[in-house]
């Protein structure tokens, strides 16, 4: 959306649309992010607790795609994602537990 103040002051900040380069690199903020969160967030259940807190999280990831009005194609891909994220987690924090119980 065009906003006056901002297009009068010129350079970047009159850029009406991010360039794929910052829409890229927020992305990878984000997932870097997500993923630093979900680790740790994982290794703090118990493993008879992370299967319940896994199948939330895609309850909530279902829910929002749904809320947003997504088609079926960019449900599905946005579902696989978050899978693919949330697998990596997970595989994460077993690595860092087993890390941690061979230090000890």
């Amino acid at each position: 959306m065009l906003r006056a103040k901002r297009d009068s002051l010129g350079g970047a900040a009159s850029r009406a649309i991010p360039s794929l380069g910052d829409v890229v690199g927020r992305m990878m903020i984000l997932e870097l992010i997500a993923l630093t969160a979900l680790t740790r967030l994982i290794r703090l259940h118990d493993a008879g607790e992370r299967g319940d807190l896994m199948k939330a999280m895609r309850h909530a990831i279902d829910r929002k795609c749904h809320d947003a009005r997504l088609c079926g194609t960019d449900t599905e891909s946005a579902e696989k994602y978050a899978e693919g994220l949330l697998a990596c987690a997970q595989e994460q924090a077993i690595d860092l537990e087993k890390t941690r119980k061979h230090a000890c």
